[in-house]
């Protein structure tokens, strides 16, 4: 091990008190410190807005997160059904594959429409243009979700027979 002299023991003693004087003469940050030495919650009010302000309300956040898993369901369980029609699947399967895929897509119909009402609204109280865009895409789900509702309901009532 390494002994100390004595003398270099005093010479750090001696520095230490140098080192504070020196950071104590360090400027604390002020209000006229640049732009990019304040913390955010200190710079000037819209400076980061622009992000806050493209979020979605809450509501229609969960609506959208419900509508494109409901989407997403309604396309493999499409697809399952298309291929399972290929692999001349029972009939029974069938008919219950076009029973899932027409309770996805009514479910679909209601949280796309409830979409549609909540950026009419949003639309109406925010005025941002933006929304527009999202209305367009929740009408046309809509439909389509309507129409595919619709297109299994009768395929299904077709396969079970007609009897007069």
């Amino acid at each position: 091990m390494r002994e100390e002299n004595p003398q270099e023991k005093e010479n750090i003693n001696l520095e230490q008190p140098e080192d504070l004087e020196e950071l104590e003469s360090i400027p604390e940050a002020d209000d006229k410190a640049p732009e990019s030495t304040k913390p955010r919650a200190q710079k000037e009010p819209g400076t980061f807005q622009h992000k806050k302000s493209r979020r979605l309300p809450p509501l229609l956040r969960l609506t959208r997160r419900a509508t494109v898993f409901l989407s997403l369901t309604l396309i493999a369980t499409i697809i399952f059904f298309v291929t399972g029609n290929k692999q001349t699947f029972l009939d029974s399967n069938l008919n219950m594959i076009l029973k899932i895929i027409a309770l996805n897509a009514i479910a679909l119909v209601f949280f796309s429409l409830a979409a549609v009402t909540e950026c009419v609204f949003y639309t109406i109280k925010s005025k941002k243009i933006r929304l527009i865009i999202h209305l367009i895409c929740y009408t046309l789900i809509f439909l389509l979700s309507l129409a595919i509702s619709i297109l299994s309901l009768t395929i299904n009532l077709l396969s079970e027979g007609i009897d007069f």
